[in-house]
């Protein structure tokens, strides 16, 4: 059975300076992956190449489908890591940020239909209570679960996020990442997500993928800790300790090192 995403010798370089260099890899239904590494080191750009946002070298595909003939984006829910809408000082509704993400919509009118996706996206974010409220008079940790639902309206079978957390106070994260799991394990969304918040989310996923322009590492969280390529390039320490909580005789990774690798 052909996985969600199967990328091939993916390769991509600005200016003729690699970025990406010889990433395969295979992320199969139900999949969690966490995706970290240093910064710079091409985490975003491989994002970006699955998504055809960029252009390299190598074979993708998508739902078992090459990139190029892929066409049922709605199966996919996108949160980048700097959103325009984010940005702009537009005054648009939250309920009306949801509502861009019904990509293949028609017409200037809302449909019952589309008023009930949108009303569903944002009861799983816990964002219905601000569908009338201008989106930049709300905090960043709202903001960010409104795109959340807005990633989330197509009802894909693939989410896909860059640091959806970066900026959020503790409080927000831990509600976000929560929800993320819930996705997951409760409908099913396979879910590709970079992340340096590794102690939050180290609960949840299935896999972590570590990219540093090469894939030094695409595994289970059990496998990571035991990993050799891992331990060189972060040091054994810091390979159980990345997310800060590995104590108490727990490895909050999920795996069965007792909390003290050897």
């Amino acid at each position: 059975m052909p996985g969600i995403i199967e990328a091939q010798e993916l390769n991509f370089a600005y200016v003729r300076v690699p970025v990406l260099e010889h990433i395969s890899f295979t992320v199969n239904a139900g999949d969690y992956v966490g995706i970290i590494g240093p910064n710079g080191g091409g985490k975003t750009t491989l994002l970006k190449l699955l998504l055809g946002l960029e252009k390299g070298k190598g074979q993708i595909k998508l739902f078992g489908r090459p990139l190029n003939e892929f066409k049922d984006w709605r199966k996919i829910g996108y949160l980048a890591q700097k959103s325009p809408v984010s940005q702009s000082r537009f005054p648009v509704s939250a309920e009306e940020v949801v509502l861009m993400g019904l990509s293949d919509r028609h017409g200037s009118g809302v449909s019952v239909s589309e008023l009930k996706q949108v009303h569903e996206a944002m009861q799983k974010t816990r964002t219905r209570e601000y569908a009338g409220r201008i989106f930049h008079d709300l905090s960043i940790g709202q903001q960010q679960r409104v795109l959340l639902a807005r990633a989330l309206v197509s009802r894909p079978e693939l989410l896909i996020l860059d640091e959806p957390s970066t900026a959020l106070d503790p409080e927000s994260r831990e509600m976000f990442f929560n929800l993320l799991g819930d996705l997951n394990a409760k409908q099913g969304v396979t879910i590709l997500l970079i992340t340096h918040d590794t102690g939050e989310v180290g609960k949840y996923i299935s896999k972590f993928m570590y990219i540093d322009k090469t894939l030094v590492f695409y595994g289970t969280k059990e496998e990571f800790c035991h990993s050799a390529a891992v331990a060189e390039k972060l040091g054994a320490f810091a390979q159980h300790t990345i997310d800060h909580l590995h104590n108490h005789g727990h490895c909050p990774l999920g795996c069965s090192c007792g909390g003290e690798h050897k």
